[in-house]
Order: structure tokens, then C-alpha cells, then sequence
């Protein structure tokens, strides 16, 4: 049995990035650039105004006042999308609305509200400064300076911003291709009654879930019964499906659990079969040429855990995360916890923040079966092996989950 920390670092060093592709604007979204975007134009490509106004020389309110305004004639309006051919001269405005492009001439922008409008001419009782209320050319970003680095997840700001650049098509690092295999006789159609001796295959869904969460592709192979020659055959054709398989149930030392003799006939490199985490302990990790193959165990509870901690980082490397893992800090427990020392304990919790700090309360029992504590945590928090109760007020390390 290897430590949380060995298993990971194992992981890790075993993962490769995947190739990259190039894809349009809208499919590229929540994928990892795979270069360096450079900005192809200054942004804003011209002086515009930043809200609705009168472009004006901001010399001709120098000493107005409420007794002496200063009087503007009138010579025209600017539309955002316009471009007023003409110079601007001295005792002029022309209203301007916001996006605008600035007229030759004009140095800044008075806000409607700060005048008084007639037909043709306007008048200011306070005087403005020079450049107010305009964005520059160039403020937000210059022609050729970066942009976007490569390694950045594309969010729906990225998109926006890859569109205002001009990139309609660009460079990010391909998805896994992940198959899953839920093994176990036990195992129902989660729309069929139970029967004694029968569960609802619930861990085949968690995993769908848990991949598609990543903006990993998954396939299921669906539920395969405890026959060493049927597990032999999927697990040799999941292989050459997918980047990453998953199986679930079958990797504990039964009579009926057969994945570790499949794994062995095909002579894959097994690095670990046991960690030192709770839930979860027979946890095997395996590669096969440049695919990994993760066994997880077969409660509902470990398989979350399990994936959390080390497929969810492989998925995250291959798709070019550079982090991939989740961020931890300190967490005030509200109550005592009480575990099996031997292992380190991944409890499931509710974390609430208040005045600047998070608090653990318990969210129910840590049976490795129980999905109905895992649906009512928002966090973990994790307990050192060698010790085996700790107390309200102390401060451990915790992380958010499913994020």
C-alpha cells in the first residue's frame, strides 16, 4: 500500500499530454490553448467615447460658469459604427453616442446630463478636462502583445475576446477519450425494481458524470458480468478505444473478482494496487503502452473519491491543465470527527463561510456506500493516517469538490 501522495506523483509522471487540433471559436470553449494568441489589432482600434455625450474642445469651457456657460453650436451627430468626416473647430460639439469614434479635433467627451440642450446648440456650466469619457486606441491591448497564454482554459470570456481579436479558429490540446466498464452480477437497470441480492447500477452514472464534468469524452460499455473471459475481452477492447479505462467493481481480491488476471494476461505495467486513502484503498493504477487503466473500487462512495483524487488529475494533464490539482486551505471544524486511523481520511463535509473563514460540519455518515452524504457535502476535508480523532476548533486542510 502506497501513500495518496506516492500514488499521485506516480500518476502524473506516467500521464502525457495529448496531441493538439485546431478547431472553430465555439468548439474550442472549455478547452486549453495549445499556443500563444497574440493580439492582430489595437484594441480599441480608434478613440471612441465611452458613453453617450458631445465630443468638444475641453479649451472651450475653460472658466465657464453657472453666470458665463459656454455656448456650443450644434454640427451634427455620431453613431457608433459612423465616422464623421469632418474637423472639429473651436465653439463646436457634435453628440456622440458611446462606441462612437472621436472626431479629428475634439479632445474629450461631456456626459449629456452635464448640459443643456437646445435645437442647435448646447451650453456648459462647469469646465471639463481634456480626455474624459474616451477610451483610447490601444488602451485595452496593443497590436502584437499577448493576449492569451498558451496553457489558458478557453471560458466564454476567452471566446469573446478570441472574437474581437479576429481568430476564428485556433490551437488547443485534444480531450481524452475515456470507457468506462461497470463490473458485477449484482448490478440492475437503474429503472429496474429491486430484487434481494440486486444494487441499481449507480457507479456507471457517477463516472459519466465525473468525466463529463472534466469536458472529458466518455464512452460506457455499460454493465459486464463477472466473467473473466467477457472482462478480458472488453478490457483488450476498451484499450484500443481509449486514451483512459475505467472499471469499476472487480478489482478487490473475490473469487469473482477477475480484473487483476485480465490485466496481467495482457501484460500491462501495474504500478500500484493499493493506497493508504479511506475511501478507497484498492485502487489500481496500470498503463498499457501510452493508455492508463484505472481500477476503482466497487462502493459508490470510493468510486467518487477515487476519481476525484487521482483520474481527475490524469484527464486534467492529458487536456494540458497545468494544475491539475484541486486547491486546498484551511478548514475550522465545527464538530469533533472521529475516524480509523491507517489511512488518510477524505471526510466528506459541508463547508459555509463566515466572516472571511470556511467551517466544516459533518454531512453524514462516511460509509463507503453512502451517496447520500456525498450529495450533501460541498467539500472534503482530510485527516492524517496516525490520527484518529480530531476536534472542534482545529484547523485541517479541505478542498471544494465537483468544481
Amino acid at each position: 500500500m502506497i501513500t495518496v501522495e506516492e500514488a499521485l506523483s506516480t500518476i502524473i509522471a506516467e500521464t502525457e499530454v495529448l496531441g493538439t487540433e485546431t478547431l472553430n471559436l465555439i468548439s474550442s470553449l472549455n478547452r486549453v490553448l495549445a499556443e500563444d494568441i497574440y493580439s492582430k489589432d489595437n484594441l480599441p482600434p480608434f478613440d471612441k467615447s465611452a458613453m453617450d455625450g458631445y465630443a468638444i474642445k475641453s479649451k472651450d469651457t475653460e472658466g465657464c460658469s453657472t453666470e458665463k456657460p459656454a455656448r456650443l453650436k450644434v454640427k451634427g451627430v455620431i453613431k457608433a459604427g459612423d465616422l464623421y468626416e469632418e474637423e472639429l473647430h473651436s465653439k463646436e460639439a457634435i453628440k456622440i453616442m458611446t462606441g462612437a469614434p472621436l472626431p479629428r479635433g475634439a479632445d474629450t467627451v461631456i456626459q449629456v446630463e452635464k448640459v443643456k440642450e437646445f435645437s442647435d446648440e448646447i451650453t456648459i456650466i462647469e469646465p471639463i478636462g481634456r480626455e474624459k469619457n474616451i477610451l483610447k486606441m490601444g488602451e485595452e491591448i496593443r497590436s502584437g502583445e499577448l493576449a492569451i497564454p498558451l496553457g489558458k482554459k478557453i471560458r466564454p470570456a476567452e471566446i469573446g475576446l478570441l472574437a474581437s481579436l479576429g481568430y476564428s479558429k485556433i490551437k488547443v490540446h485534444k480531450i481524452p477519450k475515456i470507457i468506462l466498464l461497470t463490473t458485477g452480477d449484482e448490478l440492475i437497470d437503474i429503472e429496474e425494481k429491486l430484487t434481494p441480492g440486486k444494487i441499481r447500477n449507480c457507479n456507471e452514472y457517477s463516472l459519466l458524470a465525473l468525466a463529463k464534468n472534466l469536458g472529458a469524452e466518455v464512452k460506457s460499455y455499460g454493465v459486464i458480468r463477472d466473467d473473466p473471459n467477457l472482462i478480458f475481452e472488453k478490457i483488450e477492447e476498451a484499450f484500443e478505444e481509449g486514451d483512459i479505462v475505467i472499471s469499476s467493481g472487480g478489482a478487490s481480491v473475490g473469487d469473482y473478482d477477475f480484473i487483476h488476471d485480465s490485466l496481467k494476461k495482457l501484460k500491462v505495467d501495474t504500478k500500484f494496487e493499493a493506497v493508504a486513502i479511506k475511501p478507497g484503498k484498492p485502487v489500481t493504477f496500470a498503463k498499457f503502452k501510452n493508455k492508463l487503466y484505472f481500477a476503482l473500487p466497487g462502493n459508490p462512495l470510493s468510486v467518487i473519491n477515487t476519481f476525484e483524487q487521482f483520474v481527475s488529475p490524469a484527464i486534467k494533464k492529458m487536456m494540458g491543465i497545468d494544475e491539475v490539482s484541486a486547491d486546498e486551505f484551511p478548514v475550522i471544524l465545527e464538530e469533533d470527527f472521529k475516524v480509523k486511523k491507517g489511512r488518510d481520511n477524505y471526510v466528506y463535509v459541508d463547508i459555509r463561510k463566515k466572516n472571511g473563514a470556511y467551517y466544516a460540519y459533518k454531512a453524514g455518515s462516511q460509509g463507503s456506500n453512502q451517496l447520500l452524504t456525498i450529495s450533501k457535502a460541498n467539500g472534503i476535508i482530510i485527516i492524517d493516517k496516525d490520527t484518529s480523532i480530531v476536534r472542534a476548533g482545529e484547523i485541517l486542510n479541505g478542498r471544494f469538490i465537483f468544481k
